[in-house]
């Protein structure tokens, strides 16, 4: 298609420009239909469509802010204009939780006015869906498809929303009208998928994914979720290889940095920085690769969270340790913690399983005495627990418990139990009135080196799936980890064991979300242990 266009708009028909303009647009020559918009207002600066259109032209640019100005002064001119009020509330979405409430006011707005408008209906459920709001977001799906049955869109939305509340067996169920309707719709596939990898169907969810790559070899998350089915199942060599896709997913954000990735090799004198990625417990698992790192004949310096700081300054042959957000010293490359394991072509039997591979910081405080339910002067044995990860992480209702479900475990007698949680959960201790029972040790936890130097002294630690299982093990602490029956990637699957820790016992559910048998075992494993 060539870029020839009238330069002067006023010599023909605007309506006739216009359709140029969009003709360009939708063959996605978008420096040739900006110019005819610009022309179209230049003539005529209160040309709606052309206003709205150029608002479209800035967003697909990446320029939000623009594109919101442009649609509101369509809408001053006229504000019964569909398409700009329509693509103004999906460029306030995106712009994020600051104009959040405006855009639904506006998408509310539409459905008002226009109450068979599917499109209004199925993204403003979109935005309750993004936000945790399931019910409201499965309301309007169900009025989408009021509006048409036949709405891919709304069954696809119901499926998700009803996943994120742990109902599976239900969603699975609106996944596949949405296939019976298009057999090739990506987005339920992968629902699918999801749905079978929570159901224990590893093989079945692998071949899923495997449908959606045959129809779309680089759809990102695609490969992305076939990376963590792959190491699932013990493939780590082409799992790891894969999970590289997570820097195009748009779930994780991408490296800043223009520097070269490490290949591997001998770095001969060159400086190599390691950056953490994700959480602390991510960043505890990784780092052992940091020692193999620290022996290619280079300088090795850390960026990684603060509170991990003092407790990683332990670590040998890291000349330098930068909080995150902070300026970076000169390197010359860089890798990414979580790229180590395929840059240094880590396979199941290849892990690097030395424990402890974390040391103690200096300390100066001892674990205060705490005497156990049957003897009140010497406690036999200490154990710390945690029962709750933070909200943060969007599975978090998977993996996390009230400390009420601790109960069995805490009625073990002849044990001190120390608690090791943080946050919000904490406070589950006075409102039991378990302070007799349960030491709180969280006036003592203000880094992780603090928590390092409470587990050194305890006999045993029993956890949820959160950064103190990783450090625990890390420090080659014996550590039971209680998992959910839709357990993480890391941990494989049907093991009790896990190469990453050699003193960790993995304690798995058999049913979703029956914590009470599992609490029940683990009660009786601690009494006999």
């Amino acid at each position: 298609m060539t870029n020839s266009f009238p330069l002067n708009p006023s010599s023909v028909n605007a309506a006739e420009v216009f359709n140029r303009a969009i003709a360009y647009h939708q063959a996605g020559n978008l420096a040739a239909a900006e110019q005819l918009y610009r022309q179209i207002l230049q003539q005529q600066p209160q040309n709606v469509n052309a206003l709205s259109m150029m608002g479209v032209i800035c967003c697909q640019q990446g320029n939000l802010e623009q594109g919101i100005v442009l649609y509101r002064q369509a809408l001053a001119i006229r504000p019964e204009h569909r398409e700009a009020r329509e693509n103004l509330n999906l460029a306030l979405w995106k712009q994020g939780k600051r104009l959040m409430d405006e855009a639904i006011a506006n998408f509310n707005l539409i459905i008002n006015f226009a109450p068979t408008n599917v499109q209004a209906h199925n993204v403003l459920a979109s935005i309750h869906l993004e936000q945790g709001q399931y019910e409201p977001a499965i309301a309007l799906y169900q009025q989408s498809l009021a509006i048409d049955p036949s709405n891919i869109a709304a069954l696809h939305g119901i499926g998700s929303a009803l996943q994120l509340q742990g109902k599976s067996n239900f969603s699975v169920h609106f996944y596949q009208q949405a296939l019976d309707l298009q057999p090739d719709h990506l987005d339920s596939l992968i629902g699918l998928s999801k749905v079978l990898l929570d159901q224990g169907n590893l093989a079945e969810a692998l071949s899923v994914i495997n449908r959606v790559l045959a129809l779309s070899p680089n759809h990102a998350i695609a490969r992305y979720n076939r990376a963590l089915m792959l190491i699932q199942q013990g493939n780590f060599q082409e799992g790891f290889a894969e999970y590289e896709w997570r820097f195009k997913t748009g779930e994780f954000p991408p490296c800043p940095f223009k520097q070269p990735v490490w290949d591997g090799k001998p770095l001969a004198g060159r400086t190599l920085l390691l950056h953490a990625e994700q959480g602390l417990g991510d960043t505890l698992q990784f780092i052992r690769y940091a020692a193999i790192a620290t022996q290619s004949g280079g300088r090795v310096i850390f960026t990684c969270h603060r509170p991990l700081i003092r407790l990683l300054s332990t670590l040998p042959g890291i000349e330098e340790l930068i909080p995150m957000g902070l300026p970076l010293p000169a390197f010359d490359v860089y890798a990414p913690l979580l790229s180590l394991p395929t840059i240094l072509g880590t396979t199941l039997e290849t892990v690097p399983q030395s424990v402890p591979y974390i040391d103690l910081p200096a300390a100066n405080w001892q674990l205060p005495i705490a005497a156990t339910s049957s003897n009140k002067s010497s406690p036999a044995f200490k154990v710390g627990i945690v029962w709750a990860g933070g909200n943060l992480y969007k599975q978090n209702y998977r993996r996390s418990l009230s400390l009420k479900q601790f109960e069995p475990i805490v009625n073990v007698p002849n044990i001190a139990f120390y608690s090791l949680q943080k946050g919000i959960p904490q406070i589950e201790i006075a409102e039991l009135g378990w302070e007799s029972r349960l030491h709180d040790l969280n006036s003592h936890l203000t880094d992780m080196a603090d928590t390092a130097t409470a587990i050194a002294q305890l006999d045993l630690v029993i956890t949820v799936d959160t950064s103190v299982a990783h450090l625990a093990g890390a420090l080659g602490k014996p550590v039971w980890l209680l998992l959910s029956h839709v357990a993480d990637w890391r941990w494989l699957s049907d093991r009790n064991d896990t190469p990453w820790y050699p003193t960790m016992r993995l304690f798995r559910q058999h049913q979703p979300g029956d914590w009470h048998t599992l609490m029940q075992k683990v009660a009786g494993e601690l009494e006999r242990f």
